[in-house]
């Protein structure tokens, strides 16, 4: 099932954190200057998930999570995505 990190970022200091994390990075609205970050974790377990959504609070970025058709938000995706390991480890 598709798990996706994602935001829309117009602060160019928060766009310089997800570039060194790797996510990929478009303009979603040139004029606002709004720009479309992700990080496709699909082929990923759920303990690379939750080492990302902590580096992003590290950051202090708020990403969503998107799991299948489920989008869940940062101040709930840490907690999903420990769980979701912790259930992979057993």
């Amino acid at each position: 099932m598709e798990k996706k990190i994602f935001a829309f970022e117009d602060n160019l200091s928060n766009l310089s954190y997800y570039q060194k994390m790797n996510f990929s990075i478009s303009i979603d609205d040139a004029i606002n200057g709004i720009f479309y970050v992700e990080a496709d974790l699909t082929d990923s377990d759920w303990m690379a998930v939750l080492s990302l959504l902590e580096d992003c609070k590290s950051f202090n970025l708020q990403p969503i999570l998107k799991y299948g058709e489920e989008f869940i938000p940062f101040e709930e995706a840490i907690a999903y995505a420990d769980a979701e390991a912790a259930e992979e480890l057993n």
